[in-house]
Parts: structure tokens; sequence; C-alpha cells
């Protein structure tokens, strides 16, 4: 929803074979004027409280930036989970690959200085990369070189579990993994394929071309920008106040705050920031602020991803969805999005913190579902499907009620006819809802709904599941049609496919 996971379809799969988340209020710091309208505010308090209860996220810190309507800077629910302290809009968060804006950006300041070409071949920068001497820079910068990403390895997985992994990783892990692999790399500018290897090696060229370790050039960019805030960090500790952060290790909520020191994801994903600082920094991505017109012509480039980056729209270090410009990012325990509106000069950041990568889709409601929840509310047209009128919401049912019709229709001994729930858009297929209850039950998962919500447009029951495997949480996505509550569509296949089953309704 409103974005790519950046672990995609494999997690999806991963996750369900491995069943197998008060309001504080400031003003922003950067930028003066008006406050939001009170229903405005009403709205937003509203869609991210929904949002966070449903999604299992302590807490979340939202900034608004409207030329029109004001400024809006609040954050909600709670920093710290065990002690109670609750969340702040200053709070610190890791904000994953919002990072490669950053060296993007750096990148394309020093290539209009003259010190380096876009055209440039990485081996002039990095020895023994696969394709070295055809991939340049700029291939790099748009996600088009075909490296191997090495988040995709086998041998990385144990470092986005929330379980500690027995192997503190480095950057040269990453690189062996790249290099050992040729034959999983593509080649360069036939595919938009999205990959933290990319910005990896692209720190690693950052720091060639400057002489200086990566941490002091984008600290110098971000205190240029006035961004006191952002910070790439030293170690695996973040400034405080902290937002700590959180993932799911079986059904047990687990700290994770420090387990993502910037060895982990170098120039891929290591920043810290506020969302103060992100809403004010989103500007210079959407208008290309210290880049010649030309550079941010190149920038805002966009083309179109394939394969597991299906949908996305990538340029130079930054993304388009819909009308809006901007980035995502997501590492274990937190996510974290930035995004710009040209035509009306909107600037939003939100930030939350908790992410279990390997539950993947299971656990779907993050910051970028809440951003898209927010934009599809307030600047309705400006993402594909958010222009027309909502369907009318059906009465929300209670846990209880829904856990016995669910309970049901995951039953294969009762026919499709028979269940009260079905899934949307199954005219291909009648008996998609039949096919998921046999998987759930050749899994041995058993789900109960522990509450509902009305999320954006939807609902989505937050159950907690048991099987052999284990206990975790698991999310449910429930759309309206004619006045009743379907599963999503998308939802089902997805689930089906994880137990390689397939339906005339899915393709």
């Amino acid at each position: 929803m409103g974005g790519i996971d950046r672990f995609g379809v494999r997690a999806v799969l991963a996750g369900l074979a491995a069943l197998v988340l008060a309001a504080g209020c400031a003003g922003p710091k950067h930028a003066a004027g008006q406050e939001f309208p009170a229903d405005l505010a009403s709205t937003v308090d509203r869609i991210i409280r929904a949002d966070i209860d449903a999604g299992l996220i302590p807490g979340a810190s939202v900034a608004i930036i409207d030329p029109e309507r004001g400024t809006f800077s609040r954050a909600y629910g709670l920093a710290d989970a065990n002690s109670g302290r609750q969340a702040s809009v200053g709070d610190h968060y890791r904000v994953g690959s919002i990072t490669k804006t950053f060296v993007a950006t750096a990148l394309l300041r020093l290539a209009d200085a003259g010190r380096l070409s876009l055209d440039d071949r990485l081996s002039k920068y990095v020895d023994g990369i696969p394709n070295g001497d055809t991939i340049t820079v700029r291939a790099l910068l748009g996600m088009r070189a075909g490296v191997y990403d090495f988040s995709h390895d086998p041998e990385f997985v144990p470092q986005v579990d929330a379980a500690a992994p027995d192997h503190a990783w480095s950057t040269e892990d990453a690189l062996r993994i790249i290099r050992t692999h040729p034959d999983k790399a593509q080649p360069p500018d036939t595919v938009t394929d999205y990959s933290n290897s990319g910005y990896l090696l692209l720190g690693m060229v950052l720091e060639k071309v400057t002489g200086r370790p990566i941490r002091d050039v984008i600290d110098d960019l971000a205190h240029d920008e006035g961004l006191p805030d952002t910070v790439y960090p030293a170690d695996a500790t973040l400034p405080a106040p902290e937002s700590r952060g959180y993932a799911y290790e079986h059904d047990v909520r687990t700290d994770v705050t420090t387990r993502t020191p910037p060895s982990v994801w170098g120039g891929a994903g290591s920043l810290v920031s506020t969302v103060t600082d992100l809403a004010a920094y989103a500007p210079l991505l959407g208008e290309g602020s210290g880049l010649k017109p030309e550079t941010q012509r190149a920038r805002t480039t966009f083309t179109t991803g394939t394969v597991f980056s299906a949908g996305l729209e990538y340029g130079l270090g930054i993304m388009r969805e819909g009308s809006w410009i901007g980035h995502t990012g997501a590492v274990l325990g937190y996510t974290a999005v930035v995004m710009y509106l040209p035509e009306r000069k909107v600037s939003i950041a939100i930030a939350s913190n908790q992410y279990t990568p390997l539950y993947g889709s299971l656990l779907s409601l993050n910051s970028d579902s809440l951003w898209y929840n927010l934009v599809a509310q307030l600047y309705p047209g400006t993402l594909p499907g958010t222009d027309k009128a909502p369907p009318p919401t059906p009465p929300l049912p209670a846990p209880t009620d829904l856990n016995a019709e669910l309970r049901e229709a995951l039953d294969p001994s009762i026919t499709a006819a028979a269940k009260r729930i079905r899934i949307a858009d199954t005219d291909r297929d009648p008996d998609l809802i039949t096919k998921l209850a046999q998987a759930y039950t050749k899994l041995a998962i058993t789900v109960t709904v522990d509450k509902t919500n009305v999320v954006g447009h939807g609902m989505f029951a937050t159950t907690s599941t048991t099987s052999p495997q284990g206990n975790a949480p698991m999310l449910i996505p429930f759309t309206p049609v004619d006045g009743a509550w379907l599963l999503d569509h998308d939802w089902s296949c997805a689930q089906l496919a994880a137990v390689r089953e397939t339906s005339p309704a899915c393709t």
C-alpha cells in the first residue's frame, strides 16, 4: 500500500512459512506559519491512531508543511514501550533508505562541481564488482546497475531477524557476497530493480572521491541544509531523545534499537533523523536545491521497476508515487517516509518504531501505509486510486463476531457458498476461499482475532496465529464491497502463493 515493500513478495512467503505493533504536540522548528485547521488535525489524529493500533506499532511521529493550510507536527503513542515514555516529535528514528537520497544528493553536487562524472565506471572507484567496467555511477543512482542485492542473500537474513545474529555484519561481508555471485548480477541498464548493494557501493564511491568518511560527508550535507537532528551515526546508538525500535520474534515484541550499526547498511540505509528535519528536507528533493537545473531534470527522470520492484518509479536516488516525490525507508525496528508534492509545495514526513522484515506483509502497516492513508484523505487525486469517492464503510464487527466468521471461512469442510466471509474479486474462481482454507489447514495455522480497526478506507483485523512452527501476530486486511467486509484479494492470493498453490483469480 502506498509504495513498495523493500522485502517484496519474498518476505510474504517467508513470513507465512515462518508461522510455521497519548499524543505529544510541538510546532516544527523549521517552518513558521499558521497551525493546521482543527478539522484536518483531527483527521490526521484519527488516521494515525487507528493505523498504529491496528499495526502493533508502539509509536509514530508526523510532520506536515503545507503553505496553504499551515503546519502540523505531532507524535503518537510510545517512544519506549518498556518504560512507557511518550513519543515526541523530537525523537530520533532510523530512517533506512532515505539515506540513499542524501548519498545521491552529495554525489550529484560533486558531479556538478566536476569532481566526478555520472558516466564514470564503477571500477574506477571499487574493484572486483561483476560488470564493474560497464556499470556507471548514473546506473547505480537509478537502480539500473544490475548488481546482486546482498540483502536478498540467505547469509544476510539473520541481520534482519528479531533474534540477535551470531555474526556482526560488516561492509566486507556485503562486498564478498556481491563479488562471489556474478551469476546473480544482471547486465547494467537493462532493468530497474531496487538494490541496496548499489548504494552501499555509491557510499564507497563518495568516500573515494572526497577522501573522507561517508559519515563526515553526510553530516556536513545535513548541517549545510539546516538539519541539526540528522546524523550518520558512528555506532549502533541513537542520539537522545531516541525512539526505541521494535520487531517481533514469534509473538514477542523485542527491542532491536541497537541492532543496526552503520556497518550493516552503509550508504544504503544508516541515517538517523527526526520528522521535523525530514519535512524541512523534502523540498530539496522536489526542487533540486543546490543542483544545476539539468542535473535536477536528470534526477527526476524516472524509470519503472520490474520483477520484485514492480510498480516502483525511480529516478536518481528518488522515488515517484503519483504526484509525489521522495523516498521511503525501512530497517529492523523502524520505518520512515519523506514525500514532497511539487504542485502545492507540501512536505510530509512520518516515522514509526516497529518493523519486522521477515514477517513482510503479515505486519503490513508501516510509515508508508500511514502516509498513503493520510494523502488519500488530505490530498485526494494525487495518488492512483484516490480520485474517486470511497465506498461506504460497513459497520465495524466486534472481534468475537469476526473471529467466528473467520474460523468458519478457514474451515475447508464448509463450502464457499456457505461461508459468511468472502474474498473480493473472485469471479474467476469462487473457490479461492476454499483453497485458502486448505492452505491454512495444511500448515495447521489457527487464527484468533484480537481487535478490529477501520484503517484508511478498509478494515484490518489484528490477529494472533498459532501453528506447529510457533506463534506470531498477523494483520488481515478487508475491503468494503456492497455494504460488506470482504477479505482483500491481493492478500489472499499472496497467502495462497506462500504454499505454492495457484488460482485463476490470482493471475
